[in-house]
């Protein structure tokens, strides 16, 4: 093997770190020191520590080879989980079929990721989450806030939308979503566009693959008072993250001890919640309301 991956010219991605780990731990649980796992492998030292350490970009055939010499079976589950970690999977294809508009989001990986993965769960509070927007009102929220230098607006919405391919793709993505009942009420956009928006969730509810729950204001008990979150169950590679976005960055948790108890947060705001067939009427009732013309008008407050 003359080569080991090319080395990563930007920070090495969730993929690539996961894998290291899994390389490492392989090694180690074999009790094979750096310089005994590289004569096993016929590789140099430094080039295996690269790997071990996501310092370079490890391809699917090179971890065959390992996980061979390894003496990990092909029937073994740790086979499929670390070709799926050296893979692109479905988001290979995604991305090249959206290039041109590709450069417009500053989250690339948590879009190949979700691309890649066979469930995700978010709670938001404030906002309809992404998956579920239309271009309007997609547009209304970039618009709310001052846009970051370089970003074309144009292009992030149309990214957007094109994100959810994964939901009406072959083996579609399965959705579950926590929405705070205040996202209901907002005015983005107008009367019209939160309208539309709304509808639009409640015609999305239809489908199997998608779950969504209204939060009530004012419980006794509120598990998601830290806010946004979003968990992808990544099918490639079989793992859970939690990605956390703010205004100039996303931060990803990776570590299973972390990511637990966001799943357990996740399960409680599902029980706190409206079950979906009263979350259903709630969201189109919110949706009806934008008809009533004697409300404030648009440029006001929330809805009374």
């Amino acid at each position: 093997m003359s080569t080991l991956g090319d080395m990563a010219k930007r920070p090495p991605t969730v993929r690539i770190k996961r894998l290291g780990v899994q390389l490492r731990k392989l090694r180690e649980e074999r009790d094979l020191t750096l310089d005994q796992a590289a004569a096993l492998l016929m590789i140099s030292k430094s080039a295996l520590n690269r790997m071990e350490n996501a310092q370079v970009i490890t391809r699917a055939h090179e971890v065959t080879y390992i996980l061979m010499m390894y003496g990990v079976s092909e029937s073994d589950d740790l086979w499929t989980s670390m070709i799926g970690l050296a893979s692109a999977g479905r988001s290979r294809d995604w991305v090249k079929r959206h290039a041109a508009v590709g450069a417009a989001s500053r989250a690339n990986e948590f879009i190949r990721l979700e691309q890649d993965s066979r469930a995700v769960r978010a709670y938001e509070p404030l906002l309809v989450p992404g998956l579920l927007q239309t271009a309007d009102y997609t547009r209304a929220v970039m618009q709310s806030v001052s846009p970051l230098p370089g970003v074309d607006i144009d292009q992030a919405v149309e990214y957007r939308m094109a994100r959810k391919d994964a939901l009406t793709r072959q083996n579609p993505l399965k959705l579950d979503v926590v929405l705070g009942d205040t996202a209901l009420r907002q005015r983005l956009g107008g009367r019209a566009v939160m309208r539309a928006q709304l509808m639009h969730v409640v015609d999305a509810m239809d489908c199997d693959n998608i779950n969504v729950q209204v939060f009530p204001t004012g419980t006794v008990k509120h598990p998601g008072l830290d806010g946004a979150f979003t968990m992808l169950d990544v099918e490639m590679g079989d793992f859970t993250v939690v990605l956390i976005d703010s205004r100039t960055r996303s931060i990803c948790i990776e570590d299973e001890e972390e990511v637990e108890p966001y799943r357990q947060t996740f399960r409680d705001l599902q029980e706190l919640a409206y079950p979906p067939t009263e979350s259903r009427q709630i969201i189109k009732r919110a949706a009806e309301e934008f008809d009533d013309v004697s409300n404030d008008d648009d440029s006001r407050g929330a809805m009374a």
